[in-house]
């Protein structure tokens, strides 16, 4: 399971969860939500964080990532 952290505009700590990478992608590339420059606090997977940075370079990072077991 993927969960992705961040602060929205009024520092309010919001957390999204995501079954599996599939869903993950699909709602990066659907309708943008979350602005480029919000900074994401960590996305973890299985309960380790394996990202924290800007919206805008997250789904790069994740079209990049090998997550085979």
């Amino acid at each position: 399971m993927f969960r992705l952290t961040y602060k929205d505009n009024y520092q309010v700590e919001r957390t999204l969860e995501f079954a599996d990478y599939e869903e993950l992608m699909l709602s990066l590339s659907g309708c943008v939500t979350l602005p480029d420059t919000l900074l994401i606090s960590s996305l973890t997977l299985n309960d380790k964080v394996i990202y924290q940075g800007l919206v805008g370079d997250l789904y790069r990072f994740l079209s990049q990532t090998n997550f085979s077991d």
